[in-house]
């Protein structure tokens, strides 16, 4: 029973962990949205390593981070939810 209860407890904190993932990129792809919108660059294709893109990723690397942080948390709570997985199929 206690297998079941920690394997239960590893994919609530996995949909969390994704949930908060998405959150992360939505803020993220606000950031960049806004970033564009006040440079005058709303519309245009920015090229990676062009000044402009250099600069936007300046102004949002608090949120690049914060998202980088989010899907290391969702890729640890995958491995601890699969190794409980594979361990309660190979307790059967």
């Amino acid at each position: 029973m206690s297998r079941i209860l920690d394997l239960a407890q590893a994919a609530i904190k996995f949909a969390q962990a994704a949930t908060n993932t998405t959150q992360h990129r939505k803020r993220l792809d606000s950031a960049y949205f806004d970033w564009r919108k006040d440079s005058g660059n709303l519309g245009t294709h920015i090229v990676r390593n062009d000044p402009d893109w250099l600069l936007m990723m300046q102004a949002t690397a608090d949120q690049y981070r914060q998202l980088r942080n989010a899907k290391s948390r969702e890729y640890r709570a995958k491995a601890k939810l699969l190794a409980l997985v594979d361990a309660l199929d190979i307790a059967q």
